[in-house]
């Protein structure tokens, strides 16, 4: 598996930007093996994958785009709207300009 930096973390119906692998291990640090299961992993390099490495199954455009709708309005962004489907590269230039 190959693993670069940053990443979206896509867990219960919820993104998170992970940039250092120290943030992966925070994030999944307290969590019971089931629940680490359910985690889905977007890096720009191997796609959606579990964190075992696994493919996954691509989210729509439409679904990737609300996630990262929810993500940026509770980080105070506006103007959100327009966005109704999103590459996952786009996802993660919406994702860098804020943090």
């Amino acid at each position: 598996m190959s693993i670069s930096y940053p990443q979206i973390i896509i867990y219960n119906n919820e993104i998170e930007l992970i940039e250092h692998a120290n943030d992966l291990h925070d994030f999944i640090y307290t969590m019971e093996a089931s629940e680490q299961q359910k985690v889905i992993i977007l890096d720009k390099i191997s796609g959606y994958q579990s964190l075992s490495g696994h493919s996954l199954t691509a989210l729509s455009a439409s679904q990737l785009a609300e996630l990262v709708k929810e993500y940026l309005a509770k980080e105070g962004q506006c103007c959100l709207s327009n966005i109704e489907q999103l590459t996952p590269d786009q996802a993660f230039r919406l994702l860098a300009e804020i943090n």
